[in-house]
């Protein structure tokens, strides 16, 4: 009956995503931006090729157990056999069409007849194994199982059975494989909340309130996304618990406040709108590693009319980088490096956001925790020298990994530089009602990803002793 052209889309996704190393939602969204297809096909096309992405590692597993030689089969094949085993594992699309669409996605992908017979044979097999495969065990009690059945590398799996046990880190796992809800932040630089809200109001566009002032799910993306831009120029994309961590920076008028790893500058500019809610602006410095993501940051910060955002090209790994601060705080006006507050956005595993970078999680190697820990551990202890007396230093990340988050701080405070540091404690009036439950005993904020919720997200707000 021919290939479907939601499956011709997804292939071009996967198979783009694979050769170009793309990150998968700019290729989607660049392919269904120029296909010309219903709005029904782009949103399977869209599960198709997200799903795929996502659990790609299990389903190259479970083909490869229907390939003689696997390391031979052409790459494109392969996509096209991950396609088709993805809809017969994990959406439970009946077997015979399985096999018709994916000889079709064969055909396509090799423009040769030669791999009709491979792919109707794997795929049959598969098929007639697909109980005995999938999951191959109890996923509650075989961690193989659970990998395996929710599409997660075994080390990970591993990981979060851990640090959180069999049936929390498997809960964890299928919301990984879950869309992921849109937050958005409204930045009063243009106009007032309420005409903002009215405005996505008269669009037909819903919204919901979260508990955090300027925080807002908006339930309908592909309204809200549909706008015309001038029309949603007022809100930024930003998850509720990237808005949590915002919060507990308390900014204020007239506060000195600096991020360190502030990336495309989006927590700077909710720093300052924070600020501005409570009567005036706050000066918000912002540095970054990448000189590319200093000047986003930057032009973005001006098109928002956001004159107390600046940001500067820094490396906080060499001993040079307070020096050139400082230089930089100088010609400011300021005559030391004292900040209010200090957020330290670390770069991370991002294991709390796998919904949202749908390969990530193939990318990932256990190796590269421990690398990501002892730099939050170096940046952390940076920072510290920049906190003014009594001001406060909030380490945060997007991963739910204990080797990056209470690891990092315990390491932090038992050093020198941690010494005039202590945890300050957090109230349950300063959060949101999706992370009542999130406040550890030690005073840390360890959010995991919820389903239809927020993601996960790890943050501690430190205070530093009056000398």
């Amino acid at each position: 009956m021919g290939l479907s052209p939601a499956r011709r889309l997804a292939f071009k996704v996967v198979k783009r995503v694979r050769e170009k190393d793309s990150f998968a939602t700019e290729a989607l969204q660049s392919a269904v931006a120029r296909a010309k297809l219903s709005a029904r096909d782009k949103a399977f096309a869209t599960r198709l090729a997200y799903g795929t992405i996502s659990v790609r590692g299990t389903l190259d597993e479970l083909v490869a157990t229907e390939l003689s030689r696997p390391n031979d089969t052409p790459d494109e094949l392969k996509d096209a056999l991950a396609l088709a085993a993805y809809e017969l594992f994990f959406e439970g699309t009946e077997p015979y069409i399985v096999v018709d669409q994916g000889v079709e996605l064969a055909y396509f992908a090799m423009k040769s007849k030669t791999y009709r017979g491979l792919a109707n044979a794997v795929l049959r097999r598969l098929s007639e194994a697909r109980d005995e495969l999938f999951p191959g065990g109890n996923p509650l009690q075989d961690v193989q199982a659970a990998a395996r059945y929710y599409g997660h590398p075994l080390w990970l799996a591993e990981l979060l059975r851990e640090q959180y046990g069999a049936e929390l880190a498997n809960e964890v796992m299928a919301i990984n494989n879950e869309p992921a809800p849109l937050y958005v932040a409204h930045l009063p630089f243009f106009e007032s909340e309420h005409q903002s809200l009215t405005t996505l109001g008269k669009f037909g566009v819903a919204w919901s309130e979260t508990g955090i002032e300027g925080a807002f799910l908006i339930e309908d993306r592909a309204k809200f996304w549909g706008l015309d831009p001038d029309y949603r120029r007022s809100f930024v994309a930003m998850d509720l618990a990237a808005q949590q961590v915002v919060a507990f920076c308390k900014a204020h008028p007239d506060q000195n406040i600096l991020e360190v790893g502030s990336g495309r500058g989006t927590k700077s500019l909710a720093l300052a709108a924070a600020a501005r809610r409570l009567g005036g602006p706050a000066k918000i410095t912002g540095v970054d590693l990448y000189e590319f993501k200093t000047k986003v940051a930057q032009k973005t910060a001006q098109g928002y009319h956001a004159q107390e955002c600046d940001f500067l090209t820094l490396d906080v790994t060499k001993r040079s980088a307070i020096d050139r601060l400082r230089e930089h705080c100088a010609t400011e006006g300021a005559s030391e490096v004292e900040f209010d507050t200090v957020l330290v956005d670390a770069p991370c595993s991002g294991l709390g956001t796998l919904r949202r970078a749908v390969d990530k999680r193939w990318k990932l190697k256990p190796e590269d925790i421990e690398a990501l820990s002892k730099l939050g551990l170096n940046m952390l202890k940076w920072a510290s020298a920049c906190v003014r007396p009594g001001g406060a230093l909030i380490y945060a990340t997007c991963t739910i990994s204990r080797e990056e988050n209470q690891d990092v701080v315990q390491a932090f405070l038992g050093l020198p530089e941690g010494q005039d540091f202590a945890i300050e404690a957090t109230l349950l009036d300063e959060l949101a009602p999706a992370f009542a439950e999130a406040i550890t005993s030690e005073g840390y904020l360890n959010a995991l990803p919820q389903s239809e919720g927020p993601d996960g997200h790890f943050a501690v707000r430190l205070r530093r002793t009056e000398r």
